[in-house]
């Protein structure tokens, strides 16, 4: 019998009007089977119940305009500007690299970058799909991609979505099988077709975001993604964007010689000019914007301009940073932005909270995710290696150095951080004796040190120095014997 819930009826799906049980029904499930082999994919009153199939499968709240992602990071007007116009420059050219992979550590603009981007395509015509990827909101499901890049692609193309529809009448199970063979049945042949018969429909490639594909739940998924639009991406008119933090995996596949020559490469660096004139101009802007929606309580030289000047230089160039604390100090909730802002600089001058608020709570929240990624049994010895880093200020020179100092192997030595590099720089193996392992950003450091912050991941640095001091003796003891 039929589940009432996951039933639709037949009528309201094709438009016709049944005199029996089953007359004319085209469009029918039976518990959890999708039945639409009836359907005639010439009739483009036929092709909506597909789609309906696809939004089943997918997930639209990973779109990047859908209303689950209300208010989502956006770069200023003033901010990334360089960059954005790299990307528009490549996304709108024809050159070779049809992939575009912008990486960098945990909360430094990536997601506004795609967010911004997306929407500027989406005002040109040239935007094929979006999928947001977040962990956090349980958007990670590797089997929801497809599906929905699908759906958007048949919302834009209608003869792409005649060829997409009669694959689904033709054999309903596809999305049932492996994304492999879903990548190549419902996008890669779609395309094919249509640069045959219908090249007037993709004379211009049309761009694909892929934002967050660190944060897809099956490591093995990210890798599988990579590999299929680094093999099929000659064949059809789509450019694809991808943001992600530099894990591993990623920097290994996106590495590969083969793959240079089609994809380019874009690290979001908060260490240089740039980035710091884009915090200041962030800071400049956000406050404007909080003093004229308080402007009956705010004075016009608030903030004090030394105030300003202290969030900037803390920040370093770290976009996300400086956002959270605008985002504590405006919270319209607190409704007191002069008392946010004193909350914010006695926290950053190292004291205490008012009540259990802190307005690095989304960057704490970010940190202990990432963390939370680090196995149970390599945990400890990953705190050894962050305990080192914060407590050795000038004595190795070397992430080699670093791992004999704590008396580790190589091996032991990167699976311990191979689930960090969104917030620690590892050297390549080839750099590993001349260069150190590091903390991209202060903050991380504070994270750590600060046991309100960090709870079950708190560094003891009183810890951290013991194990240093101990592990200063077996070296010095060591050299002597030698």
């Amino acid at each position: 019998m039929a589940n009432p819930s996951n039933s639709v009826a037949p009528a309201a799906l094709i438009g016709s009007t049944p005199h029996g049980a089953f007359t004319n029904a085209h469009h029918f499930t039976i518990g959890h089977l999708t039945t639409i082999e009836y359907l005639d994919a010439s009739n483009s009153a036929h092709r909506e119940p597909v789609l309906k199939y696809l939004l089943e499968r997918g997930k639209p709240a990973a779109i990047h305009d859908s209303s689950a992602r209300a208010y989502p990071p956006l770069c200023h007007p003033d901010t990334r500007k360089t960059l954005r116009g790299r990307v528009i420059r490549w996304g709108m050219g024809n050159g070779n690299e049809r992939i575009l992979w912008i990486f960098g550590p945990a909360a430094v603009g990536k997601s506004a970058v795609a967010q911004t981007v997306a929407e500027e395509f989406k005002r040109a015509g040239r935007l094929g799909a979006s999928f947001f990827f977040s962990r956090p909101n349980h958007l990670d499901n590797p089997d929801w991609v497809i599906p929905t890049i699908v759906y958007q692609l048949a919302t834009q193309n209608g003869e792409y979505k005649r060829i997409v529809t009669q694959c689904l009448v033709d054999d309903i199970l596809i999305l049932d099988k492996n994304r492999s063979t879903q990548f190549r049945e419902l996008i890669i042949e779609p395309f094919r077709i249509l640069m045959t018969q219908y090249p007037h429909t993709v004379r211009e490639p049309l761009l694909i975001v892929l934002d967050g594909l660190d944060e897809c739940k099956d490591k093995e998924a990210q890798c599988e993604f990579i590999d299929l639009i680094n093999t099929h991406t000659r064949q059809i008119p789509l450019r694809w964007m991808i943001c992600s933090r530099p894990d591993w995996r990623l920097m290994t596949m996106l590495s590969n010689p083969d793959f240079m020559v089609i994809c380019r490469r874009e690290e979001l660096n908060i260490c240089d000019d740039e980035a710091q004139r884009d915090v200041q101009c962030l800071l400049e802007a956000e406050f404007d914007k909080i003093r004229q929606e308080y402007k009956d309580r705010l004075p016009v030289d608030w903030p004090p301009e030394y105030q300003q000047r202290r969030i900037a230089s803390i920040a370093s160039g770290h976009l996300g940073f400086a956002s959270f604390i605008l985002r504590f100090i405006g919270d319209k909730e607190c409704d007191d932005p002069d008392g946010q802002l004193k909350v914010c600089m006695m926290f950053l001058k190292g004291g205490h909270t008012v009540g259990p608020i802190s307005p690095l709570r989304a960057l704490d929240d970010l940190y202990c995710q990432v963390l939370s990624g680090v196995p149970a049994k390599i945990l400890s010895t990953t705190m050894r290696i962050l305990g080192l880093v914060i407590t050795d200020r000038h004595g190795l020179d070397s992430a080699d150095d670093q791992a004999g100092f704590l008396g580790l192997d190589q091996v032991t030595f990167r699976r311990a951080l191979q689930n960090l590099h969104s917030v620690v720089y590892v050297p390549p193996i080839e750099e590993s004796n001349t260069t150190l392992l590091h903390i991209y950003h202060a903050s991380f450091a504070d994270f750590l040190g600060d046991v309100r912050r960090s709870g079950e991941f708190h560094l003891n640095r009183e810890a951290a120095k013991y194990d240093f001091a101990l592990q200063c003796l077996h070296w010095i003891e060591n050299a002597g014997k030698k």
